[in-house]
Formats: structure tokens, sequence, C-alpha cells
């Protein structure tokens, strides 16, 4: 993932957190699993690349298996088990090898063909080929069937129709693994399933071999519900069953570990509830699977909401705090940057030394400390010939890994980090972004709403998309802050007919007037760059409000976005010279209009992390202009020169 980054300590403290779980000594009261890890984060926010630097530090040491449920491979349950079980049984020093002898004849019998059988004759069938484990004749023919290889003589079953995708390179590395033989409590197990039931094996297998079939002979998508989910649960059983089978010396070891990218994806959440009611309650002497189990997701799933969930930091001050109500899981929210990180980080990129703080406090009021939005122009910033003076100019060249893997065959078509940031954050195809772009105008959920239902701006298909994403939402994560800026410079972009910056600001604005919004209709105004009109109607304002609301007005108007993206790579000085002549105050002889048009100018400017670090002239004008205009105040005086010091102070901050 290009550029993903993630302060070095939160992600040593959430190892450490992992690593004292997976302790074979770690204190557990009586009759407790480990609890599992959930790490939550948005889009590039280090969920990934953590699972990544754990499963690199217990490779070659600890059995893992790590899957991403973002991945289409995984939508079915038994291509999941087959490739965890598969990656679990690789050889380890001390660890061996991990055996799944009870999911590997549950799959076996899945792809059976019974159907040609009586009941009574198909528990003689299973019978004769459970006795075949010894020589492992049964596996053995099983598989060369599967591939397409001719089956033997006098076999009683001919060639399978695969029930599910399963990845037959992995399910003959796990056959070679228990030849020649099956161990004959992994057969019995399947009559009480570690939960007290007194059925017989081959029944519970003849009903899995049923539910397999129900599931085959179903046309795509409308197998029975019922049959696919006791087919994956009794799988999951099985799964389980075997890890708390797990010799003696695998107990005396850090457990093995399972890495579950994306579980919030609907595969991750089938598949992590399927497990969940596999889960035998244990007896109070009873041993629980020696396993760890860390997820990742943008969101808590349904099983932790159900379940008493901790703090991962826990597990390294107070391990048993709780008691017998020790939490089933633990959640671990990963950080976003800090600006001391976010300098760090551009300083240990950089080639000319040392980044400026100004240019790291830009990035930071960008990112929002998002860990891949800073990993990507600082990846920019190592490339770059000459320092850095905006974050703008960083977000115009191209993303540097994929510039490298593309430029031997069409350097023009290299994404820049702009785009590849917009594809990382709101992914999908030119439309959805153009409805995304035009609802990232609006200022506040309830504009955005409104916004989202007009027809001629939002395409109905893309409505329930447009809700989940809230591109007006700066608020809810650092990926969202980002991401609103980078619909705005989108919408910048986008032709003014028939639906570009302007229409759908003035359809807000006319939107909020109607609901008597002054702040919105000001800031929409503003967003159309009628700054002449706005500053005339602040200064009305003035005189009749309280101080305190005057100035909180004030802030939430020039809040408004610059419409240009050419604009945001200008340096500020020269933008805010640019406006001023716009405005054609200096031909108006009114003072107060003037100095109104001054302060929103710059106010406008320094609220835009993207333009330039050459800031303490406009810091200073709006000290000028507050200072100026604060005796029109009637009750505001006060509030307005505490305002005027805070401005004076940026000024020699940016100096």
């Amino acid at each position: 993932m290009v550029g993903e980054r993630q302060p070095v300590f939160e992600r040593e403290a959430a190892i450490r957190g992992v690593h004292a779980l997976m302790q074979p000594g770690y204190p557990l009261p009586a009759g407790q699993r480990r609890p599992a890890v959930f790490f939550q984060g948005g889009p590039g926010s280090g969920k990934t690349l953590l699972l990544n630097d754990l499963a690199d530090r217990v490779d070659q040491y600890v059995p893992y298996a790590h899957v991403d449920f973002e991945d289409s491979r995984h939508d079915e349950i038994p291509h999941t088990l087959s490739v965890l079980a598969e990656r679990l049984a690789r050889y380890r020093p001390r660890y061996r090898r991990l055996r799944f002898p009870r999911l590997l004849i549950a799959l076996l019998v899945a792809e059976q063909d019974l159907s040609l059988y009586d009941f009574e004759q198909a528990r003689e069938a299973l019978r004769h080929h459970l006795k075949e484990r010894r020589g492992a004749r049964w596996p053995q023919r099983f598989l060369g069937e599967l591939i397409g290889e001719q089956p033997e003589a006098g076999a009683s079953v001919g060639a399978m129709t695969l029930v599910f995708r399963l990845p037959l390179h992995l399910l003959a590395s796990v056959l070679a693994l228990f030849f020649p033989i099956f161990p004959r409590r992994s057969q019995r197990w399947f009559g009480h399933r570690d939960r007290g039931r007194t059925d017989h094996e081959l029944d519970t297998l003849i009903e899995l071999n049923a539910w397999a079939r129900e599931v085959r002979n179903a046309s795509p998508g409308l197998a029975d519900r019922s049959a696919r989910e006791s087919l994956d649960k009794l799988l999951c059983e099985a799964f389980l069953a075997d890890l708390r089978d797990a010799p003696r010396r695998v107990r005396a070891l850090p457990t093995p570990l399972l890495l579950l990218d994306n579980v919030d994806a609907p595969a991750g959440r089938a598949f992590l509830g399927r497990l969940w009611e596999a889960l035998p309650p244990l007896d109070v002497g009873g041993a629980a699977e020696p396993l760890t189990l860390i997820a990742t997701g943008r969101r808590p799933t349904p099983e932790m909401s159900d379940s008493a969930v901790g703090r991962l930091e826990d597990v390294l001050t107070d391990p048993v705090a709780g008691g017998s109500a020790y939490p089933a899981w633990l959640s671990y929210p990963l950080p976003d940057l800090t600006r001391s990180d976010i300098q760090r980080l551009l300083s240990d990129a950089s080639a000319r030394g040392p980044v400026h703080r100004r240019l790291a406090r830009l990035v930071h009021e960008f990112s929002a400390g998002h860990p891949e939005a800073v990993g990507v122009l600082a990846a920019v910033l190592a490339r770059l010939p000459h320092r850095a003076e905006s974050v703008g100019e960083l977000l115009a060249r191209p993303a540097p890994a994929l510039a490298e893997a593309a430029a031997p065959i069409d350097p023009e078509g290299v994404p820049t980090a702009e785009e590849w940031l917009l594809a990382r954050l709101a992914p999908g195809d030119d439309n959805l972004l153009t409805a995304l772009a035009r609802c990232s105008a609006a200022r506040d959920e309830a504009g955005g709403l409104w916004l989202s239902h007009q027809p001629d701006l939002v395409d109905a298909a893309w409505l329930q998309v447009v809700h989940q994403v809230a591109p007006w939402d700066a608020s809810s994560s650092a990926g969202s802050a980002v991401l609103r800026q980078l619909l705005r410079r989108r919408l910048a972009r986008l032709p003014d007919a028939p639906a570009g910056w302007r229409e759908v600001h003035a359809k807000l604005r006319d939107h909020c007037a109607e609901r008597d919004d002054l702040a919105g209709r000001l800031y929409h105004q503003l967003a159309m760059d009628e700054l002449r009109d706005v500053a005339l109607e602040l200064a009305r304002q003035l005189p009749r409000m309280p101080g305190a609301d005057w100035l909180a007005l004030l802030h939430r108007v020039a809040e408004a976005p610059l419409g240009s993206v050419e604009d945001q790579r200008r340096q500020p000085h020269a933008l805010f010279h640019q406006m001023v002549r716009d405005s054609g105050v200096a031909s108006s002889g009114d003072d107060t209009i003037t100095r109104a048009v001054h302060l929103l100018a710059a106010l406008r400017i320094v609220g835009d992390p993207l333009n330039g670090t050459a800031r303490p002239l406009l810091y200073t004008q709006i000290a000028n202009a507050l200072g100026a205009l604060a005796p029109r105040s009637p009750d505001g005086l006060v509030v307005l020169q505490q305002s005027v010091k805070e401005y004076q102070a940026q000024a020699l901050w940016w100096t």
C-alpha cells in the first residue's frame, strides 16, 4: 500500500498487547477463552500494515494464518477454512505441524455423492470409506477425482462435483499431512461434537452430506439458507475441535495466530458469526483452543456488540481485570498521527533535510492525521527536487510507487497523489464520484441530505452509497476529512454545466435562505466568490449582534472553500491581493467594507490547508482588520480584541 504509515510507538504498544495475549501462561479465569482483539480504523489507518507486521514477526516461529475478507475468494466459509487450516498446518520448529483431521473428514464427506444410496446403504458406504483411512486410499482417490484423474477400478463413487470453491492445491497439502490415517477419535467426534451429544458419527456425516447435496443441487444463490448455515457451522466446529485437540507441546508455547482483515465486510461478518456459534461452552476445567484471534475492521461487528468488550491496553496493566467476567473482545482504535509525528515522518522522508514546522502543520490540517494520506505525501516529498511549499503542490505530483511501476509504459498515465488517495478512500466509477463530489459542497448533514435528493444532481441509484459515505461529514474520522477535501477539488474541476461548483452552491444558498440560515447562506455565497456582498452583510450585522455571536458567524462563513484548484496552488499573499482587487472595494470609499473584505479574504485563505506556507501577511491583515472593526461592535470590544491578540500571535508563529 503506497506510503501507509503508523506511529511506531503506537504500533509497538499494540504488538506488545498481542504478544502478551499469546503467551501460554496468560492468566485467564477458569473456563474462559482468550479474548479476541479488534483493531478499528478506516481505510488507510494502518490496519493491514499492523497485521502484516504481526505476520512478519511470527513467521518461521509461530503458526499463523492471514486472510482478507475483501478478497472475493473468501465469500465461502469452506474455502476460508481450507485456507486457514493449510496455513496453520505449515511446519514450524517446536510446533511441528498442526493437524485438522475432523475438518478434512467433513470436507471429504461433503463432496461424496451418496444420492444413489438409501439411508442404510449410505451408512455402509461411509463406513467403508472411513475404514480405508488406514491406507489413505479414500483421500487419495478423492483428490484424484477432484482434479480430474481417472478413479481406480472398483471405485464406488464417480467423479465429484465441487460443492465449494476449494483451493485444491491447499487441500492436497493438507491430505499429505494426514497420511496414512485419520485418528479414530477424530471420527468419533462427529457423534458428540464436544457438546455431550449421543448421535452416531455416521448419522452426523450423512446429515452433513445431505446439507452439502442440497447446496450443490440448488440454483446459484438459491440454496436453502438453513442447509448452508448448518453446513458452515459444522465445518467451523470441526476446525475448532482440531485446534482443541492440539498436542501438549503446542499448549506449552505461544498460541498460533488467526489474522482476519476487514471482518466487517459481508464475508467476514458471515465467517465470524458461524465461528462464534461453533464455539462450545467450556467446562470449568476445560481447555480452550490454543489460539489468538486478531481482527480488523472499520466498525465493530454484531458479535462484538453482543459480548463484553475491554481495552487491549488492559492486557499490559491488569490482565485479569473483571475476574470471571473477562471480556470476549479487546478493542484498540488505531490512532491518527499527531503534528509531531507528521513532522518527524516528513523530515525522515525529505532528501533536503528537516521539514519546517509550517509545512507539517498544513499537512496535519489537511490529513487530520490520516496515516495513509501522510504516508503518500511523505513519499512524494522524498522524490521532490526542491523544498515543498504547499500541500496542493504535493497532491499534484505522481504517486511514487505507481510512478516507478508505470513510468516505462506510460509516464503520462500515472495517477497523482490526489487521484490515488481519492481512489483509496472512495472507490467507485466516475458517476458515483461526481455524485459524492456534489454532496461534499454541503456544510452540514441537513444540507447534504437535501442535496442528495435533488434528482438533477444525484442519480437515485447512488443514493444509498452517498448516505453511507456522507461526504458532507468531515468529523467522523481522519479519512472522512481527507475525502471531503478531495471531493471538493473534484467538484471544482467539474464543468459548470450541467451542475458544477457554482450551480451546486447556488442551490444550497437558496435552500439556506428558505430556512433563514444566515450563516449557511453567506457561506455558500462566499464559496461562489461573492466576497464583497458577503463582507457587506457581515459589516451590517456587526453593530446588531453580540460580539461573540458575530465572531462565531464570521468564522463559520469564512470556512467556505476555494472554488479553484489553481487558486489553492498560488502563493497566499498573491491570492489575497487578487481577491481584494476583484471585489472592487478600492473604489468604494467605505473603510468598514474594505476592512471586512480584507478580513474575510484573509480568513478564507488561511482556512485552506492546501495553500502555501507564506502566511504571516494574512494573519497580520486579519489582526489589523479585526482591530479596526472592533469599536463598531456594541458589546464585543473585549472579545474582538482578544481575537486580535490570537491572530497577532499566529502571525509571529508563521514568520
